[in-house]
């Protein structure tokens, strides 16, 4: 019985390790403390996902950072997640009271708070952004000795308003031609 449970610990840690990103390696540079954020660079239309496996004794806490830039007049998206994973009733892999929060300028010097969004499933909206930096604050509890989490980023540009003006005055053009050859 308990070489099964071994085996099946080793397959998990294969398995977790085999399929995560590590957060610090290649893409983003960083450990994710205060003196040395992730660096995730510019967020644009194909999301941006910061991943990361931590390891800490049950119940401590952690709190990770991220910087990231926003070239245009934006509108954010966020979402997060964490990874649960049991085995026989043995929990391998598990984060409590996730939280991710969105601040102004690059840490550690935020001084407003833009959003704030949990691991719940779902794509949250950061509001229309300005051009410039931001940063992340992700934080939570273990609730076991391993703890995975993502963030994914998104930054659609905003059209202009002179754009939305060109719109009507095409729109505009296009009705008086229909109505002039209408009367004609």
């Amino acid at each position: 019985m308990l070489q099964n449970l071994k085996l099946k610990l080793v397959a998990a840690a294969a398995l977790l390790f085999s399929s995560t990103a590590f957060a610090g390696f290649g893409n983003f540079p960083g450990d994710g403390s205060v003196g040395n954020p992730y660096e995730l660079g510019n967020i644009g239309s194909t999301p941006t996902t910061l991943s990361a496996l931590m390891i800490d004794a049950t119940g401590n806490s952690f709190e990770e950072y991220a910087n990231f830039t926003i070239p245009t007049f934006s509108s954010t998206t966020g979402s997060a997640s964490t990874l649960f994973l049991s085995l026989g009733g043995f929990v391998v892999n598990d984060i409590n009271n996730f939280a991710v929060e969105v601040w102004n300028s690059t840490h550690p010097n935020g001084t407003t708070l833009i959003a704030t969004f949990t691991d719940d499933g779902l794509t949250h909206s950061l509001g229309d952004l300005l051009p410039g930096q931001y940063h992340l604050d992700i934080s939570g509890t273990f609730g076991a000795n391993l703890g995975q989490y993502s963030v994914s980023l998104q930054a659609l540009p905003v059209p202009e308003p002179e754009t939305y003006a060109m719109l009507l005055a095409g729109l505009g053009l296009v009705g008086f031609s229909a109505r002039k050859r209408k009367l004609a």
